[in-house]
């Protein structure tokens, strides 16, 4: 039987716009190396994409930018605590991340991805420190729910 879970993560990725028959177009000075944000930071991604290389499945070439890290899967169904997990390995490089906005144009998101079954709820819930991360970084949080049938 499957059973709700829940990982979070933080990104970097071109800013941009979705745009009727294209689909998502990088904004100006958002392309960057991965490279450069992880010898930036000293810390390495779990994924990485680079804007012109081709994709994995061999169906064109990546349009953006985009670094992964600091993936949580535990506590499985307390996201605010992975979320506090992300910001703990990140508050000491906010000033690393702030001269990257500066440099180029890009969004951060903290990324919390819930698998839901049986109707069973994960914790969801920022606390003061979250925000404050958020508010100094320019940090979006984004909820990409999967909510699955009684089977």
């Amino acid at each position: 039987m499957n059973q709700t879970s829940c990982h979070s993560y933080f990104a970097i990725c071109s800013a941009g716009t979705i745009q009727n028959r294209i689909g998502f177009v990088a904004a100006e000075n958002s392309y960057f190396d991965p490279d450069y944000i992880t010898e930036k930071l000293g810390i390495e991604p779990f994924e990485t994409h680079k804007m012109g290389t081709p994709r994995k499945n061999g169906h064109g070439h990546y349009p953006f930018s985009d670094w992964a890290c600091c993936k949580q899967s535990e506590p499985a169904l307390d996201a605010e605590e992975q979320c506090g997990k992300i910001v703990q390995q990140l508050r000491p490089l906010i000033p690393q991340l702030q001269d990257i906005k500066k440099e180029y144009n890009v969004d951060y998101s903290i990324i919390i991805v819930p698998h839901i079954y049986n109707e069973e709820k994960p914790i969801l819930g920022f606390d003061s420190e979250i925000i404050e991360f958020c508010h100094h970084t320019g940090t979006e949080i984004s909820v990409d729910m999967y909510i699955y049938d009684k089977e």
